[in-house]
C-alpha cells in the first residue's frame, strides 16, 4: 500500500474498529432514546404501498424516505441494518474529510487529526450517531465542499441537491457555496449551478407535491411550527435562570420532543431565528470580502471555514437543537484552519463530550428541570457559541502571500517576470 493510501486505509479501520466494539458495550450500549421505530414505521407504511406525505406524513425530505426504506428491505434485523448504514456513512465521511483536508493543501500531520477526530468521533458523542440518520447527511456535505473546493462544480451542486432531499439542513450553505463559485468561476457559471441543484430538488419533491400538495407542504409546515426546544441556545439559558432565580417554565412534548410552552419561549424562538438569518447573512458577506483579496489555496480555506460557520450558526441560532445536530460539525469543524483552527477542533470535541454529557442517560432529568443537567446544557452551548467564533471566516486563515516583492509586483507581468529572473537566474 502507498504511502498516500495509509491514512485513509488506517482511519476506515479505525472507525469500523470503534462502531464494533467500543460502542457496542458500556454506557455506549445504553440506547435509552432512539428514533429507530419512527424510521421503521415509515419502512413499514411504504412497503404497505403507501405514499409519503399522501398517505402517511413524513417529517423528512423524500430521500431520507429511501433511506428508511432501504434499511428495511436489507437483511436482517432492522436496527441492525440501519446501524450498518450509518457505519458506512461515517467511513465516507472519514474518507471525506481527509479528502477535504489534502484538497486545502493541509499537511500530513493536520489530515491526520482530522480523520482520526471524525473517526472516533461515536466515542466523543455516543451510538446516537448509530439510531439517527445524520452521518447520512454528513457524509453527502463533506462531498458537497469537497467537490467545491476541487471546483468540480456540477458535482459539487448535484450532492448539495441530494443532501437537501435528505435533510433541509444544507440549504443554508447555498450563499457560501455560490459566492465561493462567484469567486473562481465567475457569476454566470455560479447561479447556472444554483438553478441546476433546485431543479433536482424540484425534481425530487415534484411528484408527491402532484399527489399531495397539502401533505408536501406539511415538510416545511412541520419545522416552522415547531416551538423553542429544550435543548437550543434559547431554551438553555431560560432553563439556567430556571435553575438560579426559579422563574416558572413549561415542558411540553410535541413535534416528538420535548419544547418550552407559553409566549416567553415562542418569543425567544423568534428573535432566535432572526438572529440566526442575520449571522448566516454576515458569515456570507464576510466570505465575499475576503475572497477579493485570497489566493489559492488560502481562498478555499476561507470557504471552508464560512461553511463551518454556518453549521455552528444554524446550532447555536435555530429553535431546535436535538443531540444528533452535533453530527453535522464533523464535516468541517476538524479542518478550520489558522491561529483559531486548533480551539475549533477542541471545541468542537468538547461541545460533543458535554453533549454525551448530559444524552441520552440524564435527558429525562434535564425534561424534570433538574439541576446539574441544566448546568451541563448551559455549559455545551456556550461551547458552541465560541466555535461560532472560533469558525468565523478571517484574514488570517486565507494566511500571507508567499512572497511580499511578488504579491506587489504581481499587478506588472514585466516586474514581476524581471524579479523572478534576479531570483532564481545566475549570471
Amino acid at each position: 500500500m502507498n504511502r498516500r493510501a495509509r491514512l485513509p486505509a488506517f482511519a476506515v479501520a479505525l472507525a469500523v474498529v470503534v462502531w464494533a466494539i467500543p460502542l457496542q458495550i458500556g454506557i455506549y450500549a445504553d440506547a435509552v432514546i432512539t428514533d429507530i421505530p419512527t424510521y421503521q414505521r415509515a419502512y413499514d407504511n411504504i412497503a404497505s404501498g403507501q405514499i409519503p406525505y399522501a398517505d402517511f406524513t413524513l417529517e423528512y425530505p423524500p430521500l431520507a424516505g429511501a433511506l428508511f426504506w432501504l434499511a428495511g428491505v436489507l437483511p436482517g434485523p432492522y436496527g441492525v441494518t440501519f446501524s450498518i448504514l450509518m457505519l458506512l456513512a461515517l467511513c465516507a465521511t472519514v474518507l471525506g474529510v481527509i479528502a477535504l483536508a489534502r484538497a486545502l493543501g493541509m499537511d500530513e500531520r493536520r489530515q491526520t487529526a482530522a480523520g482520526v477526530l471524525v473517526a472516533v468521533s461515536p466515542l466523543l458523542i455516543g451510538n446516537l450517531v448509530e439510531t439517527r440518520f445524520d452521518l447520512a447527511l454528513a457524509a453527502l456535505i463533506v462531498w458537497t465542499l469537497w467537490a467545491a473546493a476541487t471546483e468540480r462544480w456540477r458535482l459539487a451542486w448535484t450532492l448539495l441537491a441530494c443532501a437537501t432531499l435528505l435533510k433541509l439542513v444544507p440549504l443554508a450553505l447555498i450563499p457560501v457555496l455560490l459566492i465561493w463559485q462567484r469567486h473562481r468561476a465567475g457569476a454566470r457559471r455560479a447561479w447556472a449551478g444554483l438553478a441546476g441543484s433546485l431543479a433536482i430538488v424540484a425534481a425530487g419533491l415534484l411528484p408527491f407535491v402532484i399527489l399531495s400538495p397539502s401533505g408536501t407542504w406539511d415538510l416545511a409546515q412541520y419545522h416552522l411550527d415547531r416551538p423553542l426546544q429544550l435543548e437550543a441556545t434559547g431554551a438553555a439559558y431560560l432553563l439556567g435562570l430556571h435553575a438560579l432565580a426559579d422563574i416558572p417554565i413549561t415542558v411540553e412534548n410535541s413535534f416528538g420532543s420535548q419544547g418550552l410552552a407559553g409566549p416567553g419561549p415562542a418569543v425567544i424562538a423568534g428573535i432566535s431565528t432572526a438572529i440566526l438569518i442575520a449571522v448566516l447573512i454576515a458569515i456570507a458577506w464576510t466570505l465575499w470580502l475576503l475572497l477579493h483579496r485570497a489566493r489559492a489555496p488560502g481562498d478555499a480555506r476561507l470557504f471552508i471555514a464560512a461553511s463551518a460557520s454556518t453549521m455552528v450558526a444554524l446550532l447555536v441560532g435555530g429553535k431546535v437543537l436535538s443531540p444528533q445536530f452535533l453530527v453535522w460539525l464533523l464535516p468541517v469543524c476538524f479542518l478550520v484552519v489558522g491561529r483559531y483552527g486548533p480551539l475549533a477542533a477542541g471545541l468542537t470535541a468538547a461541545a460533543m463530550l458535554l453533549t454525551f454529557a448530559y444524552f441520552p442517560h440524564s435527558y429525562w432529568d434535564l425534561v424534570a428541570l433538574e439541576t446539574w443537567p441544566i448546568a451541563v446544557l448551559v455549559l455545551r452551548d456556550s461551547v458552541l457559541i465560541a466555535l461560532l467564533a472560533a469558525c468565523w471566516p478571517r484574514p488570517s486563515i486565507a494566511g500571507r502571500p508567499q512572497g511580499r516583492t511578488l504579491g506587489q509586483l504581481g499587478a506588472d507581468p514585466k516586474r514581476a517576470e524581471k524579479a523572478v529572473s534576479a531570483r532564481y537566474l545566475v549570471d
